[in-house]
């Protein structure tokens, strides 16, 4: 990844930075590194989230993303893909010659000489990378666990063991998961998503090479998990199966991980229940929003559902099998109605190919009941008038699962 990652045995006892820390990976990596002993800060453009009061309780520093925040004190700062070059905290440590570090070179550096299991694939990651940290922890496995979302039954993004054992989810979207060398993984599933579905095979078939053990790629049957896991939809019964496999794999009691599986809550934001009619989930991919179409189709037989997607590239890149996704579902679900707001656009230099309004008019064209809301004051005035149990879909914007929390209160 960046230059220098191997120098980093001199930082010890120096100051850490990490841009955009209210980024669901960059804030769990600032956590873990603040507890294996660095001094760490963050910056991030989106003012007052609420993970800033998690960050500031472990002995973080938050400051403004202005470029005042970094000085020649700051032993390395570490960023993530989606930051721009022209970033004002990137531009000055450039200036003064820090260190720049990806995200994945920090973790890399953080789980150093452990025994890793990593969790990648196109989907199912986070929930993978879940269970099987809540199935360790219950087995005594006293793991570190680094997940993409916030664990329901820790409360947390991260958690922090004091065992060798890491559990850690590997992102295949920007290629930094072939910073890894894991000891076992596990493989979700293999689709075209961030990139077409040959390089993403090929982006697989390396990472695989560097594993030193175990590869789950497919999962086992295990015909006990319905009345197990209490998680909507078909995919995370193969999300359990996956986790449960690898377990198998590495001579686990099978029962008492079954029965951890059981008391397992899930991942913020991956189908999670706000209140009794709404739903939150972080699809934004024609994979991901299939299977939440498919899991809330089990709970309601009719309900709205509404979409932000979450870059224009994505949606450019995706608009064939997005269209094709909700072409399948409405269809068959003439009952429900699909609302598009805006797209996420956080800042930065991007080519706009396409727009919700336009993608709205092409699914329009083709028989797809979906209409287009300038707002979430729009969207909330909608979804009251519909009055029907509702399914909330995104990725990036933080304003989506403080939205469906809000809605939750007036859907009745």
């Amino acid at each position: 990844m960046s230059p220098g990652v191997n120098n980093l045995d001199c930082m010890n006892g120096k100051k850490i930075h990490f841009i955009g820390i209210g980024g669901t990976g960059m804030n769990g990596a600032a956590q873990l590194a603040a507890q294996a002993g660095y001094s760490v800060s963050g910056s991030d453009r989106a003012p007052g989230l609420e993970i800033f009061k998690t960050l500031e309780n472990s002995g973080i520093r938050i400051v403004p993303q202005d470029g005042s925040g970094i000085s020649t004190e700051i032993g390395a700062v570490v960023y993530s893909t989606a930051i721009e070059q022209n970033n004002p905290d990137l531009v000055r440590a450039r200036e003064l010659g820090l260190p720049l570090l990806h995200r994945a070179d920090m973790l890399a550096r953080l789980c150093k000489g452990k025994e890793v299991i990593a969790v990648a694939g196109t989907a199912g990651k986070s929930t993978v990378t879940g269970m099987l940290g809540w199935i360790f922890q219950c087995l005594g496995k006293d793991p570190t666990i680094y997940c993409g979302a916030r664990m329901n039954n820790f409360g947390a993004w991260i958690r922090s063991g004091k065992s060798s054992l890491w559990i850690l989810e590997a992102d295949e979207s920007d290629r930094s998961f072939l910073t890894f060398h894991p000891r076992h993984a596990v493989i979700t599933n293999i689709s075209e998503d961030h990139f077409g579905l040959s390089e993403v095979r090929k982006l697989f078939a390396q990472f695989k090479t560097q594993v030193s053990g175990i590869v789950i790629e497919q999962p086992e049957p295990f015909r006990e998990l319905e009345k197990t896991v209490s998680l909507p939809g078909k995919h995370n019964l193969e999300n359990a199966a996956n986790a449960l496999t690898l377990c198998k794999a590495l001579g686990l009691d099978m029962q008492n991980c079954i029965a951890a599986l059981a008391t397992f809550n899930g991942i913020e934001r991956r189908l999670e229940r706000i209140g009794p009619l709404v739903i939150d989930d972080f699809a934004h991919s024609p994979v991901k929003i299939a299977a939440a179409l498919e899991a809330v189709s089990g709970e309601f037989p009719a309900f709205s559902v509404y979409w932000r997607p979450h870059g224009y590239t994505p949606l450019f890149q995706g608009r064939e099998g997005l269209r094709k996704v909700f072409c399948d579902f409405f269809s068959t679900h003439a009952a429900c109605r699909l609302f598009i707001l805006p797209v996420y656009y956080a800042g930065g230099t991007v080519e706009k190919k396409i727009t919700s309004e336009q993608f709205v008019e092409q699914l329009a064209a083709a028989g797809v009941p979906a209409e287009f809301v300038e707002s979430f004051q729009t969207l909330e005035t909608r979804l009251r008038e519909e009055n029907l149990p509702v399914l909330g879909m995104g990725a990036r914007d933080p304003e989506l699962p403080e939205f469906a929390r809000r809605i939750a209160k007036v859907i009745c």
